[in-house]
């Protein structure tokens, strides 16, 4: 059995309450989801944490005539991992979203994280983050392209738009994405570690 992945997508500032474009009820994801992220590196799993980390020039911003409020730019306080989350040595850091004119969502968009993950020998992924509807949606169908067993942490997302949630936990669930909650996939990890 390989190696796994727990994906944290774009648990920023700017995503967060009181940001730039902050998702619904973030607050509290930060408790649980540090919490895992501590489980899964107890456990041997890889973490992963991406971040848009946009130019000021990207064409998603509204002042450049894209759908979105300035957000996550590169360097900026908006950008960085929201507390208490925070990389540690050996944690995997994707920046994606570099491109002016790509949309970024996907955390293998141009990233290379693919490849990161199979060099690390990992075989199976979790997805968990920001915004559902967006950045995990898209990062959650491109690990399951890439032929990675990919599962939702589905208490551990939180969307824009609350209740857009269902409708992408059945679109995904109909990619082969799989729905857990956070315990139940790390208790596999254990399984596996043993």
């Amino acid at each position: 059995m390989g190696k796994a992945a727990l994906i944290v997508v774009d648990v920023q500032r700017d995503f967060c309450e009181g940001g730039a474009l902050q998702a619904t009820d973030t607050l509290s994801l930060l408790g649980p989801l540090k919490q895992s992220v501590e489980g899964a590196r107890r456990a041997g799993a890889v973490v992963v944490f991406t971040k848009d980390w946009h130019p000021e020039e990207h064409s998603s911003f509204q002042p450049n005539a894209g759908p979105w409020p300035v957000h996550c730019v590169a360097g900026t306080p908006g950008a960085e991992l929201m507390p208490p989350l925070a990389a540690e040595e050996g944690d995997v850091i994707i920046e994606k979203g570099m491109d002016v004119n790509g949309t970024g969502f996907s955390g293998f968009e141009g990233t290379g994280l693919g490849g990161k993950l199979r060099q690390l020998g990992v075989e199976r992924v979790a997805i968990t983050g920001i915004a559902t509807e967006y950045c995990v949606r898209t990062t959650a169908l491109d690990a399951a392209k890439a032929r990675f067993e990919t599962v939702l942490l589905t208490d551990l997302i939180r969307a824009v738009d609350a209740s857009e949630t269902t409708r992408v936990v059945s679109e995904l669930n109909a990619a082969g994405v799989k729905s857990s909650t956070a315990a139940e996939w790390l208790g596999t990890l254990k399984v596996h570690a043993a």
